[in-house]
């Protein structure tokens, strides 16, 4: 197998090792996987693709796609690539806020930290305080009547 880093922020690595494991290796079961092989090319990147500041997830290549599809992805679609996945982070983060409001049993802020706790990031890495900012904003700042909506449908 060959070995790809992706370029991601920590609290984005550590939700995908949560979700995908410590190292994903590239198959069609699974979203990352179907992504990667249509990013994957034979042509290798000579470019310096040190990404500073950010965590890498690690990828395998398993020798199948190995041969029959490539085994480097440029500096460019690594970057949209990490950009895809602190977004698919974000939608994760909603949906489970979501999720919890509607069970009806914790607020926002409670739903936030569980996420947070379950997935290992701590405040260093990412702020309660931003996340549940971030996730009134997604909600238009109607969290209350949002999960009045929620109890009673």
């Amino acid at each position: 197998m060959i070995q790809i880093s992706i370029p991601v922020k920590k609290h984005v690595k550590k939700y995908l090792i949560k979700k995908y494991g410590e190292i994903h290796t590239i198959s069609k079961k699974t979203f990352l996987g179907l992504l990667l092989l249509e990013l994957i090319s034979d042509e290798a990147d000579t470019s310096d693709i040190d990404f500073n500041g950010f965590d890498k997830y690690k990828i395998d290549i398993p020798e199948l796609y190995f041969n029959t599809k490539g085994f480097s992805i440029n500096r460019n679609k690594l970057k949209f690539l990490g950009v895809c996945l602190e977004r698919l982070f974000f939608e994760d983060f909603y949906s489970f806020v979501d999720v919890e409001l509607a069970k009806g049993k914790s607020n926002a802020w409670q739903s936030v930290k569980l996420f947070l706790y379950l997935n290992g990031i701590n405040e260093n890495e990412m702020k309660l305080e931003s996340m549940y900012r971030n996730y009134q904003r997604h909600s238009d700042e109607k969290i209350k009547e949002k999960k009045l909506n929620l109890v009673v449908h």
